[in-house]
Formats: C-alpha cells, sequence, structure tokens
C-alpha cells in the first residue's frame, strides 16, 4: 500500500539556499560576513611583522672548450651539484656556528626553513627571508662567505685530483714499458719496485683529493660573488593573503547563517 501520510519534505528534497537563489535575497548578509572577515584579517596583520629577503650570490662557469666530452647536460648536473653544495652538511655546521657567534641562535631545520636556493643560468643565489632586514642580510652573507670558500677549495681540490691522475697515467704507462711522448712530462729511469711505490702514493694522493674536491669537475671555475644588501622593502607581507582568508571564511560563514535563516521558510510549523 502506498504511504500517504503526509510527512516532511525528505532530504533528497532539500536544496541549498544558494542554488534556489534564496541567497541573492539575503545578500547583505554574505557582504557583511565578508567585509568584516577582511578587516578582522586586516587586524591580524598588523601583529604580524613583514618578511624580508636578502640574497647572496655565487657566479660560476665551466670551461667546455678543455674537455670536449663535456656537455650541456653535465654542466647544467654540475650547476645543480653546486646548489646542492651550499646546504651541505659541513656548510651548515659553520654557518650555525658562526651564527651563534653573532648572537644568533639557529638549528638546521630554521636555516633550511628561511632559505632558498635558487639558480638563474650560472648563478646560485642562498636567499634569507627574516623578519629583520639587517638579520636578513648578515645570514645570507655568513652562508655566503662560508660556501664560496668551500667551494673554491673544492674547486683547487678537483684541479689537484685531474693533475695527479695525468701523473698516475704517466707511472702507468713507463710501469707498462711506454715512454712518455713528452720529455717534459719524464722519463721511466726509475726502477719497477720504485715505479710500484710512486704509483700507491699517487694513488692515495687522488682518493684525497677527490674526497676533498665535493665532486667539482676540473673545468670548473668559481668566478666571483655579490654580498647580499639589507633590503629597503618587504619581498612579503602578510596583510593581502589574511584579508583575504577573512573575506574567504566570512562568506563560508555567510552561507551557513543564510541556510539558518531560510530554514523556517522551508520548513514552517505543522509540516
Amino acid at each position: 500500500m502506498p504511504n500517504t501520510n503526509p510527512t516532511k519534505s525528505s532530504d533528497a528534497d532539500y536544496h541549498p539556499a544558494f542554488l534556489t537563489g534564496n541567497l541573492t535575497r539575503q545578500w547583505w548578509i554574505v557582504a557583511v560576513a565578508m567585509i568584516l572577515g577582511a578587516l578582522i584579517g586586516m587586524g591580524v596583520s598588523y601583529l604580524l611583522p613583514p618578511t624580508y629577503q636578502a640574497a647572496f650570490t655565487v657566479t660560476t662557469s665551466v670551461n667546455l672548450a678543455s674537455n670536449p666530452e663535456i656537455n650541456e647536460f653535465m654542466v647544467d648536473s654540475a650547476i645543480f651539484h653546486i646548489g646542492d653544495l651550499a646546504i651541505s652538511q659541513n656548510v651548515i655546521d659553520k654557518v650555525i656556528e658562526s651564527e651563534k657567534n653573532l648572537g644568533i641562535d639557529l638549528t638546521q631545520a630554521d636555516l633550511i626553513r628561511i632559505s632558498t636556493i635558487e639558480r638563474q643560468v650560472t648563478s646560485t643565489y642562498i636567499k634569507i627571508e627574516w623578519t629583520d632586514p639587517q638579520t636578513a642580510a648578515q645570514i645570507a652573507n655568513t652562508w655566503g662567505t662560508i660556501f664560496f670558500a668551500a667551494l673554491r677549495d673544492g674547486a683547487r681540490q678537483a684541479l689537484i685530483a685531474a693533475e695527479l691522475t695525468k701523473t698516475q697515467t704517466i707511472l702507468q704507462n713507463c710501469l707498462a714499458g711506454v715512454e712518455p711522448a713528452a720529455p717534459a712530462a719524464g722519463s721511466c729511469t726509475t726502477s719497477k719496485s720504485d715505479l710500484e711505490a710512486l704509483l700507491a702514493q699517487n694513488a692515495e694522493k687522488i682518493a684525497t683529493a677527490q674526497n676533498l674536491s665535493l665532486g667539482l669537475y676540473p673545468q670548473l671555475t668559481v668566478d666571483a660573488y655579490q654580498d647580499a644588501v639589507v633590503p629597503d622593502k618587504p619581498v612579503r607581507g602578510e596583510r593581502g593573503w589574511l584579508m583575504a582568508a577573512g573575506a574567504a571564511i566570512g562568506f563560508i560563514l555567510a552561507l551557513v547563517l543564510s541556510e539558518i535563516v531560510d530554514s523556517p521558510k522551508k520548513n514552517p510549523a505543522g509540516e
């Protein structure tokens, strides 16, 4: 038998106010809620300091002519590797220690949070964001100079490893009875036992230099750096997004309030 009992409308018959058009009749609720939300967001923004950004720049280059086997992809990898070295443990530890001596206590997590390592062509930027412009520039310069010194030392060790490798090839040829093509490269007058000893000693030197080279190409040149300047304008303010967030929250609350106001009209007494 079909149900003829006049009960309330089912949930399937429910239509939100913003779909039925009732919300347009209550536009003032939406407008007031969004304005109030934006004003609250603006008020909160005055309690939050602006953020300043300072950038330290390191310029590098790769000499492709010295080694035809190096291609553009390898150059890109080398430049990206330089950026990775900026956050190497050795560099980070030195930055934390140096900043502590300057009165600023930072952790590794703090440095990662406030920094951005960015590459543009052959330049690597260490960008620091801080609420105080002088502190932002100080941290960027501390980090940058430590990083630059590490790169210069790594590049020097890469050159040493390359030269030692050439010497190793000559010694190996001598041991095999092959005279060096260039007289300046040396002669093979050393005894076999001495050659073997020289090969072993040179191999240790190569391993040490390669370990200290930080994985850099010997063709890489660490050209120069530019200190970070004290920023005079904030790079990001919190006011804009807080006002937008407040307006969005106000809009959502207006939808809820509109449903509450519209509810008695949808469900009159006695239904």
